[in-house]
């Protein structure tokens, strides 16, 4: 068992931890090819705090769910889920992850342990609200027990949890969540880019029907049967990472409407959200969806929108609302 320092003086913490956006690279990413990303405020806030009970209570507010479980109980959930090879519906992700975390540290709780969770990040909509729920409920956990581990190895840990739900993880979510600010990932290595001066806007398109995993799965023949699918992706990448540190807007809607193009030609872009997509192109704006997009239905998670003006009316035509956004520079945070 690994040691825990006494936890008799700390009975109540908060880890807040942010969304993420992918401004370029989404899909291509997985095949070692450079994706630019920032982390934004939108955020989910996980708070531990020590029982009189034996057992694990989870309270997960926008999932309306609440339940209590042994410890036994939840390691016996956690065999379930790996054996099943994968996690179904959100409270699962967050049960695997503490359980999962008692298992590899050896911990046996004396006591119980309350978990409140509570997020403004839409959940499958492309802005790293598995991530985000993640790195914030271990890092929560682990303060409460004051237990000290090294930085990539919690990256790992949670890397580990979260390809459990998506079938395969880059990293690139966790870093940001855990990190901020805006990086370019690379097959596995980071680099930390200046925060970008534009204005950045979203708009949610809505939750798509299928799963990030699904979408992941859809696009692996067209980036296997095509060899160099995947270097247009990073040539695009590069060329929004130069216009980036030239501030130069033009560049960047002209690197964003090729990233659209892209993803467009591996079938995750629905046609509602591509026609959406073309009318704030004709107005002199630009757009592109942050996520593994959608391979049914209508919706396709948060699309990044650079526009000047004049596009209001397009995003009340489809029933989207505008949103503007924040890069955040702290990534975790314990309260």
């Amino acid at each position: 068992m690994l040691p825990i320092r006494n936890t008799s003086d700390l009975k109540s913490l908060t880890a807040t931890a942010p969304a993420k956006l992918i401004i370029s690279g989404e899909h291509s990413v997985l095949y070692g090819q450079p994706a630019l990303a920032i982390a934004i405020n939108r955020y989910t806030s996980t708070t531990t705090t020590w029982s009189a009970t034996a057992r694990i209570h989870f309270d997960l507010l926008d999932l309306s769910y609440a339940k209590s479980y042994t410890r036994k109980a939840l390691l016996s959930i956690a065999k379930n889920l790996r054996d099943d090879y994968r996690i179904k519906r959100p409270f699962e992700l967050l049960q695997y992850s503490v359980s999962r975390l008692l298992e590899v540290l050896n911990i046996k709780l004396s006591r119980g342990v309350d978990i409140c969770v509570e997020s403004n990040i839409p959940i499958g909509c492309g802005m790293g609200s598995s991530a985000a729920a993640i790195v914030s409920t271990v890092s929560a956990l682990t303060a409460l027990l004051h237990y000290d581990w090294n930085g990539c190895d919690q990256l790992a840990f949670c890397r580990e949890i979260e390809s459990l739900q998506h079938g395969k993880s880059s990293g690139l979510d966790l870093h940001l969540v855990t990190h901020g600010g805006c990086v370019r990932f690379e097959d596995g290595i980071t680099q930390s880019r200046a925060v970008p001066k534009i204005p950045l806007s979203i708009v949610n398109t809505g939750q798509p029907e299928s799963s990030t995993g699904a979408c992941v799965a859809h696009v692996m023949p067209a980036f296997t049967n095509d060899p160099k699918l995947a270097s247009e992706f990073a040539v695009v990448t590069n060329h929004i990472d130069t216009a980036l540190a030239a501030n130069d807007l033009l560049e960047i809607k002209r690197g964003i409407r090729a990233n659209h193009s892209l993803l467009r030609r591996i079938g995750v872009v629905p046609d509602k959200v591509a026609n959406f997509i073309s009318e704030i192109e004709v107005a002199g704006g630009a757009a592109k969806i942050c996520g593994a997009g959608a391979v049914l239905g209508d919706n396709a998670g948060v699309v990044l929108l650079m526009a000047d003006h004049g596009v209001q009316n397009i995003i009340r035509k489809y029933g989207y609302e505008l949103q503007s956004i924040q890069v955040d520079t702290h990534g975790i945070t314990i309260i």
